[in-house]
């Protein structure tokens, strides 16, 4: 396990308690500490924490991390798992970089927090794309932290998928503020009308069905979003 940050530990710490065989790294030491504590391994570098596994997963700060962490790395036969936050365009480079170091290669989008990491009713999971084949023969390993859903061969998919939710998150997050906005300093309590937002956005999210079927017709009836099939 490349990266003991919150995400990266409680990942490893998830797999520890499953009773696989971890090693873990982090280039600020004092990071890996709670793990090492736990019986975990500690590697003092990254090419040592590569040495001990065929099976590498990646959770650094961003792209640039991976390329500095596997400088050099030995990578012929191992599987490379990046479940480092990343972009479509970033995702397929660094897939092309590890075959051309004989590496199966796996791209990752974590839709969880750090507390949901291995509770099974959290309802975390993470999206792959890349290999087939690695997805297939590590999803054991894999569905330990949280559940996966695979989603293409492209390695860009995961991180799509990624950042297409989150974007609708974001928005829905905007529109909660700007709601409550509007109603400070009515006498309408705000938990009150947190029912009532929870209730209409809960019904609104429907629509997002609709949206599909107009996308994939290519018919687009005029009227209210609330008509739409």
């Amino acid at each position: 396990m490349l990266g003991l940050g919150t995400m990266g530990t409680a990942i490893a710490r998830a797999w520890h308690a499953a009773g696989y065989q971890v090693t873990g790294w982090n280039r600020t030491a004092s990071r890996a500490a709670p793990l090492a504590a736990e019986g975990a391994k500690v590697a003092a570098t990254a090419r040592e924490a590569l040495a001990a596994s065929d099976l590498v997963v990646a959770c650094l700060l961003d792209g640039a991390s991976v390329g500095t962490a596997l400088t050099d790395a030995d990578l012929a036969g191992k599987d490379l798992v990046n479940i480092t936050t990343s972009t479509p365009g970033t995702a397929r480079d660094r897939a092309e970089w590890a075959a051309g170091r004989g590496a199966r290669y796996l791209a990752g989008g974590i839709m969880a927090v750090p507390p949901m990491i291995g509770a099974p009713e959290s309802g975390a999971y993470v999206f792959y794309s890349g290999s087939p084949e690695l997805f297939a023969d590590r999803h054991d390993a894999l569905a330990v932290p949280a559940a996966t859903r695979y989603v293409s061969a492209d390695p860009g998919a995961a991180a799509l998928h990624d950042v297409a939710l989150l974007s609708a998150m974001t928005g829905m997050f905007a529109g909660v503020s700007h709601a409550f906005a509007l109603m400070r300093g009515t006498r309408v309590a705000p938990k009150e009308f947190a029912a009532l937002l929870v209730e209409w956005l809960t019904a609104m999210a429907g629509h997002a069905n609709g949206v599909a079927v107009h996308l994939e017709t290519g018919d687009y009836p005029l009227g209210s979003p609330r008509t739409s099939p």
